[in-house]
């Protein structure tokens, strides 16, 4: 019985793993040039786990359940969960589009969860009662962010999401250079703390850079985009590279911090971050300030 049962449930798992989509970026500069390419696979062979920057993308019920059922797999006192958000200017009236999660087994997996075109995802759930809201919303399990404020916002608003147990990578930066006796006034773009970081080579640096200029392009009206492209269907491949690698370098970030803050500035940074996960609570909404807080 056991054998026919694992047998069925392999047989049932393979034919999910159809719905998922998955591809590799692949990055390079040549004479002051950053050439790059996206890859789309049939599979999750050999070529997609041996690259260094791979998305899966979800865009089917399928595919969540697929991620879902890895992370119950997971011993959650190991795991840490990196997530980050795309939307319509991304607030409480801001439609939330995409999450991006990347999982400490796997750093350089980057989930891609389309929001817009799974509605229910937020709330989709394995027979155990895995789901992305009870993922944000447990005590126990340590959410790395960057700035969780307008995200907290919309998933509370829009969601019902509560999120929980927060480390925000923003004030981690304002940490580590506190802790050195330096005066931080305003807290860090993720592009700078990247720049910054010391486990990054130059053509990953050169490459975020990059991607983050061009996303801007696409989106932010200021540099002649416009919001509403996270609502275009298929993605456009830079844009989805672009959300990708804000989540991509989110793990290494977190344990470079960590390495180079005491235990008292952790629990100062956790504190804050705390303080932060509870943006949504204003009776109206509150633009972030760029001001770095007293934590």
């Amino acid at each position: 019985r056991t054998d026919r049962t694992g047998s069925s449930l392999g047989l049932v798992m393979s034919m999910i793993m159809q719905f998922c989509r998955y591809f590799t970026v692949e990055f390079k500069s040549e004479a002051n040039h950053v050439w790059h390419h996206l890859l789309e696979h049939e599979t999750c062979g050999d070529i997609f786990q041996q690259s260094p920057f791979r998305i899966n993308l979800i865009d089917s019920y399928g595919s969540l359940l697929v991620m879902l059922l890895h992370v119950e797999r997971l011993h959650k006192a190991d795991l840490l969960v990196a997530v980050d958000f795309e939307g319509v200017k991304l607030n409480r009236s801001g439609q939330l589009c995409l999450v991006q999660i990347t999982l400490s087994d796997m750093p350089s997996c980057v989930y891609m969860l389309d929001v817009y075109v799974l509605p229910l995802a937020m709330h989709f759930a394995t027979p155990s009662g895995t789901s992305l809201k009870a993922i944000l919303e447990d005590p126990a399990l340590l959410k790395i962010w960057f700035d969780p404020r307008n995200d907290v916002d919309a998933l509370y608003h829009q969601f019902g999401i509560v999120s929980q147990h927060v480390f925000d990578l923003q004030l981690a930066d304002v940490a580590v250079r506190r802790a050195k006796g330096l005066q931080v006034n305003f807290v860090p773009s993720l592009q700078k703390c990247l720049t910054s970081c010391d486990r990054l080579g130059r053509m990953q640096k050169t490459f975020a850079d990059f991607i983050n200029k061009t996303g801007k392009q696409l989106f932010e009206p200021d540099h002649g985009g416009r919001y509403e492209v996270f609502q275009q269907r298929p993605l456009l491949p830079d844009l989805l590279v672009y959300a990708a690698h804000d989540c991509r370098y989110m793990q290494l970030l977190y344990q470079w911090y960590c390495e180079n803050l005491s235990d008292e500035w952790n629990q100062r940074v956790l504190a804050g971050s705390r303080s932060r996960a509870q943006w949504f609570a204003h009776r109206k909404y509150q633009r972030p300030s760029t001001d770095a807080p007293d934590f």
